[in-house]
C-alpha cells in the first residue's frame, strides 16, 4: 500500500469505521492509446442511513507511490428505477437536486437503473478531508432520501441480496 492509502486506512480505524479492503487492477489508457494496469485499493462497508435503510459503500484509492491521487466514494443501491418510462423525468428531477441540493455528491442512474450518489476527488497524504467527505455523504443522503422519494417511478426500499 501507498503512504496515501496507509493514512486513510489508519484514519479510519482511529473513527472505528470498519471496512473490507482488497486489492484490484484496473486497465487504463494512457493518450497513445497504450493500456495498463493500474494498482487500486477499495475500501468497503455499509452504512445504516436510517432505520429502514442501510446501503453499501466503498472508497477507491488510486494505490501509487505519487504525491496526489484520484479516489472515488459511492453509495450504491439507494434504490432503483422501476419505470423506464418516466426516465426522463426522473433524470430531470435528479440533476436538480444535484444542482441545488447534493454538495459534493452527484446521484447518477447506472446501465440497470441502480441509484447510486459518488464524489470523485483527489487526495494527497492528509486524508481527513477525503474522510470527511465520506462521512457526510452519509448524512447528505440521510437529507435526501425525502427528496428521491417523492419522484416518481423510483424504488426506495431496501432490497435483500
Amino acid at each position: 500500500m501507498s503512504q496515501i492509502t496507509d493514512n486513510f486506512q489508519h484514519l479510519a480505524e482511529e473513527k472505528k469505521i470498519q471496512f473490507k479492503s482488497k486489492e484490484i487492477e484496473a486497465p487504463v489508457r494512457k493518450k497513445d492509446g497504450e493500456e495498463v494496469k493500474q494498482q487500486q485499493i477499495v475500501f468497503q462497508t455499509a452504512l445504516r442511513i436510517n432505520k429502514d435503510k442501510a446501503v453499501a459503500c466503498g472508497v477507491i484509492i488510486h494505490d501509487t507511490d505519487a504525491q496526489r491521487v484520484n479516489y472515488q466514494i459511492t453509495y450504491n443501491k439507494i434504490g432503483y428505477v422501476t419505470d423506464r418510462n418516466k426516465l426522463p423525468e426522473i433524470v430531470t428531477q435528479m440533476n436538480e437536486i444535484n444542482a441545488m441540493r447534493s454538495g459534493y455528491y452527484r446521484f447518477v442512474i447506472s446501465g440497470d437503473g441502480e441509484i447510486i450518489m459518488r464524489h470523485l476527488g483527489i487526495t494527497g497524504d492528509d486524508v481527513k478531508p477525503m474522510m470527511d467527505v465520506f462521512v457526510f455523504g452519509g448524512r447528505i443522503l440521510n437529507a435526501l432520501l425525502p427528496e428521491l422519494e417523492k419522484i416518481e417511478g423510483l424504488d426506495l426500499t431496501q432490497r435483500k441480496n
